[in-house]
């Protein structure tokens, strides 16, 4: 076939269905019937764009955003790996005063990043891996829309602007959601990536009754990668039911099939998940943000309608092939199966965009609605945006060329140049603006270096002193105060911290743990919630000296101070319960907080979720004027998620580690297991006798990873064989069945 008459046939119902004939070339020959290259050109070219104006992201600095969140966690998983442990679960205390994070995130990516790491280093193999996910995903657009049963020109041009959405509510499938100079978010990168390919083998198996095995695989991977990635990913089945609705019942019994075996081949990262989402922060913090409930239909339609869903700050080349490419698949919605699915499954992103403020209860319909940041479902409009982009394109290069073959041009060759040339100068403004992006970008990293290797080198020398002297967290300011005018660079410093996977107070993370709706309310000049947090060390400008602290060492403008801490462990006696949950923590205990009582050593207990509290042993009228005990000795290493200390108590009271509560903490006091306790604010706590004890606390990953992953490897060989017993098995029956005989009133 042509490279006219295949872009022509994109716009057909099916690949196999008929296409115009061939015309006859201009030397009256017949054209050739292979498959044109050009599609496959501009995939590449498109990927090789990107190779060359994002290389500098590949360089390794310190990161200003989420990805040094991302950077630390690899980095965690890393050393977990060398240790020789599998890191799938663990205590990770970087962020947040701790947490459970690899249990209660999609935390494949930093594991299998882990592994490259070791030889690489995680600022290196977090750069690189970022790198290539952008530069490479071209061709995921392109596979997965060829899975979804369009033509190559279609898919083609969907990977052509693939690298040029720039949205103005942001943090979708565009570069300002994952670039140095961006969010940083290179989780999603990983989501990104695999959701065509999701979407392309859902709707195969779906529809068509293919791949099980493999749709089940790449939807488990989807899920554990990204979580809403993978939610949109398994919402979109519902959209390959509904656009067959003369076989809605097979179709569905397939949906419930891959879906279902995906969950159970992802049970590793589900069940976790789950089993602990009671301890899954919600704060006031979280809630009732645009990052969590979105912006609202009004507000999406406008930025639409005004082109900056696609197109911020340039002309709406990409609105523009979006809305013809709607325009098309409207018209042939009901002949053709492809265009009903395209549209369905963007309007079921877009109405998951528009969250809560226009949804409002029937979000409660959906499973897990509560839990979903709403204002990330631009990713799926993106996704579908792409594709409807590419049916408008070859559209308009349709019924363009069709004009020329008429009036001017005989030669197919030569129409085809011209489509591709025409397409490239239409897209021009959209690439020029994606390069001079990614110049900015390159500029900004290599004056990141720079500042990396002075004031980054004074840091990391500091940040040594400390570790010398003993265990402790670091303050150097916070998201919330003047933290972030303090500098290396571009980098604040509280990132500063994160990306040398120092254990900082500062870098707020609303959902991160338990203790995060309190992090938000450190108080550096109140000397009793410094020791509350354990902040033994405070890096800060040589302008900002600390009172009461001793000055440790010196760095040119930064300088490192000791504060006169206790420790990570704490005996306290014990006030009467706080009723909380995960929704009202923050705010049910920030009175005691803000109070005297921490200063005091009087701590209640919290009766959170399923957990008991501990028995109170004093009330603020009753309370001793002396110390419930004192600690003789501790032993902490919370990045192997262990503590021991030797305590006297004067009387009955709780020894709380100064650190997140999770259900997974286990307590020992004198070699004998007691019930782990939340304490106040939101720490992990025992009850202890009067006296002298040893009490240990233990972090245990979850349990049966074995388990969950031999359940995913049985599904996945069953959802392989399966279907193969099954049609052997019919063959078998055919063959057995009575066939008709000749006979009296028989037609042989």
């Amino acid at each position: 076939m042509t490279a006219v008459h295949d872009t022509a046939s994109d716009l057909h119902m099916e690949r196999s269905a008929p296409t115009e004939p061939a015309s006859v070339g201009t030397d009256g020959a017949e054209p050739s019937t292979r498959r044109p290259r050009w599609p496959l050109l501009v995939v590449g070219l498109t990927v090789l764009f990107n190779l060359v104006v994002l290389r500098a992201e590949a360089t390794p600095v310190q990161y200003l955003n989420d990805a040094s969140v991302h950077k630390s966690m690899v980095a965690w998983a890393s050393d977990r790996i060398e240790a020789g442990h599998l890191p799938l679960d663990g205590w990770y205390p970087d962020l947040a005063l701790g947490s459970s994070r690899f249990h209660h995130y999609q935390s494949l990516p930093h594991v299998l990043t882990g592994y490259l790491a070791v030889p690489l280093g995680a600022d290196r193999a977090v750069a690189i891996t970022m790198y290539l996910l952008l530069s490479l995903w071209p061709i995921s657009v392109y596979a997965g829309g060829r899975l979804l049963g369009w033509g190559p020109g279609v898919c083609a041009m969907a990977a052509a602007v693939s690298p040029l959405v720039s949205s103005q509510p942001g943090l979708g499938f565009e570069w300002g959601s994952y670039l140095w100079r961006g969010y940083g978010v290179w989780a999603q990168a990983w989501g990104m990536w695999l959701l065509p390919l999701a979407w392309g083998l859902s709707w195969r198996a779906v529809s068509k009754g293919r791949s099980y095995a493999l749709t089940a695989f790449v939807l488990a991977l989807t899920v554990a990668c990204h979580l809403l990635a993978g939610y949109l990913a398994l919402a979109s089945l519902a959209a390959w039911v509904l656009v067959g609705p003369s076989d809605i019942l097979r179709r569905l019994g397939r949906a419930a099939l891959v879906g279902f075996g995906s969950l159970l081949v992802a049970a590793w990262v589900v069940v976790p998940l789950i089993a602990d989402r009671a301890y899954t922060i919600q704060d006031e913090f979280s809630r009732g943000k645009v990052f969590y409930d979105s912006f609202g239909a009004k507000q999406i339609l406008t930025w639409f309608a005004s082109g900056e869903i696609y197109d911020r700050g340039r002309l709406p080349v990409i609105t523009i092939l979006v809305v013809v490419g709607i325009v098309v698949a409207i018209s042939r919605f009901r002949r053709e199966e492809r265009s009903r699915a395209l549209l369905i499954v963007g309007l079921i992103a877009l109405l998951l965009f528009f969250g809560r403020p226009t949804l409002g209860p029937l979000l409660k319909l959906l499973p897990g609605s509560g839990d979903l940041f709403l204002r990330r479902f631009v990713m799926g409009v993106h996704l579908a945006g792409m594709y409807l982009a590419g049916v408008g394109a070859v559209g308009i290069g349709r019924l363009a060329l069709g004009v020329l073959r008429r009036r001017w041009i005989t030669s197919q060759r030569v129409l085809a140049g011209v489509a591709v040339v025409a397409a490239l100068v239409f897209l021009f403004p959209a690439w020029a603006g994606r390069a001079a992006f990614a110049a900015t970008g390159a500029r900004w990293i290599a004056e990141q270096q720079e500042k990396d290797a002075t004031g980054g080198a004074d840091i990391v020398a500091l940040l040594e002193t400390a570790e010398d002297l003993g265990p402790g967290r670091v303050y150097a300011g916070g998201r919330w105060n003047w933290g972030t005018r303090y500098e290396i660079g571009q980098v604040p410093m509280y990132a500063v911290l994160l990306n040398q996977s120092a254990e900082g107070v500062g870098f707020t993370r609303p959902t991160w743990s338990l203790s995060s709706p309190f992090e938000y309310r450190f108080n550096e000049f109140n000397d009793a919630i410094v020791d509350l947090f354990n902040v033994r060390y405070m890096i800060l400008p040589k302008n900002r000296p600390r009172t009461g602290a001793e000055m440790i060492a010196r760095r040119h403008r930064h300088v490192l101070w000791e504060n006169p801490t206790a420790g990570f462990v704490r005996v306290v006696d014990v006030l009467p319960p706080i009723e909380a949950d995960r929704l009202n923590l923050g705010s049910r205990v920030e009175d005691w907080f803000r109070s005297s009582l921490p200063a005091k050593g009087l701590f209640p207990s919290i009766a959170f979720a399923s957990t008991a509290p501990a028995p109170p042993t004093t009330t603020e009228e009753t309370a001793p004027d002396t110390p419930a005990g004192v600690v003789e000795f501790e032993d902490v290493d919370l990045r192997e998620g262990t503590a021991t200390a030797t305590i006297v108590a004067e009387r009955p009271a709780a020894v709380i580690l100064k650190t997140s509560f999770d259900p997974r903490w286990q307590v020992t006091v004198d070699g004998e297991p007691v019930q782990p306790r939340m304490m106040a604010p939101s720490f992990v706590g025992a009850s202890v006798p009067e006296g002298r004890h040893v009490v240990t606390f233990t972090y245990e990953p979850f349990p049966r990873y074995d388990v969950m992953l031999l359940i995913g490897g049985l599904t996945l060989v069953g959802l392989w064989l399966g279907p193969r017993w099954l049609r052997e098995r019919r063959a078998t029956d055919d063959e057995l069945a009575p066939h008709p005989v000749a006979g009296d009133g028989d037609v042989a």
